[in-house]
């Protein structure tokens, strides 16, 4: 296997439309890097370069220590999986497996070995004799899989290969790939817009916004310390609440302000915001730092905001409430055994010590340090 190296990596089509923009990422031999983002934002157009599908327009890929900007596909030692399966359905699943092996003049004995070994790995080996009409959607996957998986590359790339299959088969497929990468030690690139396969597969995520990789990082790096206010409304789900407000002093204390929502801050959390004091902000928080204070309990120390219980989510082992406060609805996730009525008034408690701010005009995160 072996590295892969992005150098101000630049794709522009026709009309200056500018798909990738400087992007630099090293992929370290053996890693799992998932590249995830909404549609459009270049994370398929980048996986297609570093193919050769795709010329670069500026900046360098390597693959281990060699420049390969102009090296055709097939010369690049990497397989790619698609999001159609592409199998050849006059073949049988062996002959689908074994077709770019005898291309390439492979051996037979060979061919069959790493074949075998491959159906093996995959649990398709009963299946070698069939065509892919007689096969269910994930076995094709498997397959698709099995044709890189024979090939032995340096680097497996993956284009949003689950795409086509239903929820079940989705959450099953993610985690044999996640299982082939820890078996095979492999290098690999995946792509994906769903932030759930980018959490539970990748050693680290890029997450992309407009051709801009906006944050590299580990999956728990993402969720707890994200870099910007898209970051931290992308991971996650439910997604982040966000209130625009500001912060103001008042009582020897400083407070956040956004008219229908007024909490006090904490004095580290206060500390923190000192210089954005009668400056807009962006409070960021995510569902389980929220919680409804019970009934005639005591006020907890975290602060507290009243609202309207507009909508329950029963998710089976937790429940999602839509409260609402002024113009604001916000999300708080709740053990599956809570009770409550739509239409009723909460108290509703912030951990702000848990909670992100984000600067207005830059939609940074205020106070953000990378890990070194």
């Amino acid at each position: 296997m072996a590295r892969v190296l992005l150098r101000n990596l630049t794709k522009v089509f026709d009309k200056n439309v500018v798909a990738v923009r400087n992007l630099n990422l090293e992929v370290h031999d053996h890693e799992f890097v998932v590249l995830v983002g909404p549609s459009g934002c270049g994370k398929s157009t980048t996986l297609r370069m570093v193919a050769g599908l795709e010329e670069v327009t500026e900046g360098d890929i390597y693959i281990g220590e060699r420049r390969v900007n102009d090296v055709p596909p097939k010369d690049r030692d990497i397989a790619m999986v698609f999001q159609n399966y592409a199998l050849y359905p006059h073949m049988t699943v062996y002959d689908n497996l074994a077709f770019g092996l005898k291309l390439r003049k492979t051996p037979k004995k060979e061919i069959a070995r790493r074949v075998r070994e491959a159906a093996e790995i995959l649990g398709i080996a009963d299946l070698l004799q069939r065509k892919p009409r007689a096969l269910s959607g994930g076995e094709r996957q498997r397959v698709a899989v099995g044709r890189a998986i024979v090939r032995q590359p340096k680097v497996f790339l993956f284009d949003e290969p689950l795409s086509n299959l239903d929820a079940k088969l989705r959450v099953q497929m993610r985690t044999e790939i996640a299982r082939l990468h820890r078996r095979l030690q492999a290098t690999m690139i995946y792509v994906t817009h769903d932030q759930v396969e980018a959490m539970t597969m990748g050693d680290r995520i890029v997450v992309m916004k407009d051709g801009v990789a906006q944050q590299v990082d580990t999956p728990i790096n993402l969720y707890n310390r994200p870099r910007n206010q898209f970051v931290a409304g992308f991971i996650g789900s439910p997604a982040m609440n966000f209130l625009k407000g500001r912060i103001v002093s008042e009582q020897d204390a400083l407070w956040f302000d956004s008219g229908a929502v007024r909490l006090r801050l904490p004095s580290q959390v206060a500390d923190r915001l000192a210089a954005y004091r009668d400056r807009e902000v962006t409070l960021g928080i995510r569902a389980e730092d929220l919680a409804p204070v019970a009934n005639g309990g005591d006020k907890p120390e975290r602060a507290t905001t009243p609202v309207t219980l507009d909508v329950v989510e029963h998710m089976g082992n937790e429940i999602y409430l839509y409260v609402r406060a002024g113009a604001h609805t916000l999300i708080a996730r709740v053990g599956p055994q809570a009770q409550f009525d739509v239409g009723r008034r909460l108290e509703l408690a912030f951990d702000l010590t848990r909670a992100h701010f984000f600067d207005r005009q830059t939609e940074e995160a205020i106070g953000f340090v990378p890990e070194k």
